[in-house]
């Protein structure tokens, strides 16, 4: 991927209904080249897919970033898969020296509990880093009936076209578009690209950044990783128990990546960064994707 192809990938991790249109206005190429240029992305297996996911807020949602020790003896394949097994879990990776992240979400403290046992008790696992995140995305919205139309079409492609979806619903184009900017206005809904960490040549790391609490809040450092690694950066998981902060970046070698923990290392905030090179990566279904394709299901009865 060249540096276009970067920010074309993060602008769709965001976004994946932007159009051709807008990416062309906006790196000043043709549509045609910006669609042969995700096409690209898709069929190296970079982008692995299109999803859309509820905000946390329409499902009273919480997550936990989680760290497993081990002793090695898995093969990590299994053990990612395994790790998957739990309903709570949405993604799950090895990394170096034995260890597995994962990302999890739940409901309530009995949820929690139930998870953070069956992490603790799996065969291999020495110890278990569990945090519950802060910084949970969106906002409540009602959907209605209509919502719910549009949006069966968009579950099976979040890209569709709006001519499409209307010619799909029997709604007008007018009113489709209208419907889908009230998702966005109210940050209720995400249309995302999943991309396929370590596909192609990127090489997927975690870097564990403790900060001083006395100089910063923990938005100075999520805000500062946006801004200076926009297309590096994929998640972060801010701990609400500590001053620690998980961030997933990709890098194209191992020496963009140790110049990008160096110059997070530099930051004046920051106290100690530590990295955890990926290995085997996987996602499974998530509680709010499963619970839009519900509530669309029982909108057709």
């Amino acid at each position: 991927m060249d540096e276009m192809d970067k920010n074309i990938l993060t602008d769709l991790q965001r976004n994946c209904r932007l159009s051709y249109q807008e990416l062309s206005r906006k790196y000043g190429i043709s549509a045609n080249a910006i669609r042969r240029r995700i096409l690209n992305l898709e069929e190296n297996g970079i982008i692995s897919g299109y999803s859309i996911f509820m905000s946390p807020a329409m499902t009273g949602t919480g997550f936990l970033f989680g760290l497993l020790s081990t002793d090695g003896s898995r093969d990590e394949v299994e053990m990612v898969e395994e790790i998957g097994s739990s309903k709570y879990v949405m993604a799950a990776s090895s990394y170096t020296d034995g260890t597995y992240a994962l990302v999890a979400e739940y409901h309530g403290p009995q949820e929690l509990q139930e998870l953070g046992s069956f992490l603790r008790t799996l065969d291999s696992v020495i110890s278990a880093e569990l945090h519950t995140i802060i910084g949970t995305w969106g906002a409540k919205m009602n959907l209605t009936k209509t919502h719910l139309r549009i949006l069966e079409p968009l579950l099976e492609d979040p890209r569709l076209p709006i001519v499409d979806i209307a010619q799909k619903t029997g709604l007008t184009a007018r009113r489709v578009r209208r419907l889908i900017g009230e998702f966005e206005e109210n940050n209720a809904l995400r249309f995302v690209a999943l991309v396929e960490l370590g596909a192609g040549t990127s090489l997927p790391f975690i870097v564990r950044i403790l900060w001083n609490e006395k100089t910063a809040k923990y938005s100075t450092i999520a805000d500062m990783l946006e801004k200076e690694y926009p297309i590096h950066h994929r998640e972060t998981y801010i701990s609400a128990s500590e001053p620690v902060i998980y961030a997933l970046l990709v890098a194209d070698d191992i020496t963009e990546l140790i110049e990008i923990v160096r110059s997070i290392r530099k930051n004046e905030h920051v106290t100690s960064v530590k990295v955890l090179i990926s290995g085997h990566h996987q996602y499974f279904s998530s509680y709010r994707h499963a619970k839009l394709i519900g509530m669309v299901n029982s909108a057709k009865m």
